[in-house]
């Protein structure tokens, strides 16, 4: 816990009885036996469960946490690379915020729960993975099929009324394509220096996160899609 308490020193906006706190929280953690919740941690530290889930309400900037730690645990002679995935969270209840149908990779299907969006610093040489950043992806509303109206027959008396279109599309405005890449937006400041490369699996190959990555200086490595439209427009005269 050394290397924690270094850590926090300089991290600015700390007070100190957070500090405590987040001490306490990682070793307790580390000695905890279960679950992982409140309750449970109360139960291995002199902290009370009130005291925790005030803790819990203030923010706290994990991914500079974790920039500082990599500092110190990465060999600078060593290539680091970025990686961002997504990871399935079995969850039930119907007031878990955020619960919703995600692609699960093991059960080969979508199912209800949670999702996290994780994004990991990778060491080459010793094949070490640090998680950097991990954020929770946000539900967004299914787009529900219009039922089809029962049609009125044609010579039925009655004047004609044309329809007015929807000034509004069904379509949402934002997707979880652009939550990925606000995600990686939101953590590109926390990259070790070295990081040039991006790497990610052929889900994230779309247009809206390729500009992302594109306007953050980083180059992309991944598995094209198999629907993947690879040719360019000719722009040169005829």
């Amino acid at each position: 816990m050394k290397i924690i308490e270094s850590i926090l020193q300089q991290m600015p906006g700390i007070s100190q009885p957070q500090k405590k706190f987040l001490i306490t929280l990682f070793s307790t953690i580390l000695l905890s036996y279960g679950k992982i919740n409140f309750t449970n941690l109360s139960r291995y530290s002199c902290l009370s469960e009130k005291t925790y889930r005030r803790h819990f309400l203030k923010t706290f900037n994990f991914p500079q946490l974790n920039h500082y730690f990599l500092e110190k645990a990465l060999n600078p002679e060593h290539t680091v690379i970025a990686v961002i995935d997504c990871s399935f969270l079995r969850k039930s209840g119907k007031k878990t915020d955020g619960k919703a149908y995600f692609y699960n990779g093991v059960a080969g299907k979508s199912e209800e729960g949670l999702e996290i969006s994780v994004i990991s610093i990778v060491e080459i040489e010793t094949r070490l993975s640090y998680s950097l950043s991990v954020q929770q992806t946000p539900s967004r509303p299914q787009i529900k099929p219009a039922k089809k109206l029962p049609q009125k027959p044609k010579n039925c008396g009655s004047r004609k009324t044309r329809k007015k279109p929807d000034s509004q599309s069904s379509k949402p405005d934002l997707t979880r394509v652009d939550d990925y890449a606000q995600h990686l937006k939101n953590t590109r400041c926390y990259f070790p220096t070295t990081v040039r490369y991006l790497v990610a699996d052929g889900y994230y190959y779309r247009s809206k996160f390729w500009e992302a990555v594109r306007d953050l200086n980083l180059d992309f490595i991944g598995k094209l899609r198999s629907d993947a439209n690879l040719r360019y427009l000719y722009s040169n005269p005829k």
